[in-house]
């Protein structure tokens, strides 16, 4: 077999190769490899980067925060929330921390917006009490 297909897909689009002769990828057990023909399977990669050669024989790197992968009748599709695509990886992982701070800015901004409501909503709730307690 020459190669295998890859789907990448992530919540900016899908990316595809369609012959893909090895690739390297890590999950909680460490790194492994699949060549074209290889058995079924699912794996939940971790953060960092994975690669893949493409039908030129290049090099290709993946920087993602983890994802999905599944391997099956030589497809492979691999799904993230986000990952970046390219052949200099430590700019990938450096777009990978820059990315992933900025999720995280985001969050906590949300995370605090939402305890201030909660308290807004908690006084709220102690006056309409207070008011009914005192009515009666």
């Amino acid at each position: 077999m020459n190669g295998f297909e890859l789907t990448l897909l992530d919540s900016c689009g899908v990316e595809h190769f369609p012959q893909v002769g090895q690739f390297v990828g890590a999950d909680a057990d460490g790194s492994f490899g699949i060549l074209p023909g290889h058995v079924r399977m699912i794996a939940l990669l971790r953060y960092g980067l994975a690669r893949f050669r493409d039908q030129a024989g290049v090099w290709r790197y993946l920087a993602l925060p983890g994802g999905v992968l599944r391997f099956a009748d030589n497809r492979m599709t691999l799904t993230a929330v986000r990952y970046f695509l390219g052949d200099d990886p430590d700019a990938l992982c450096e777009q990978l921390a820059a990315e992933m701070a900025r999720t995280d800015s985001e969050v906590h901004r949300a995370r605090a917006t939402l305890t201030e409501i909660e308290r807004s909503l908690l006084r709220r709730l102690a006056e309409l009490s207070n008011r009914v307690a005192g009515g009666r």
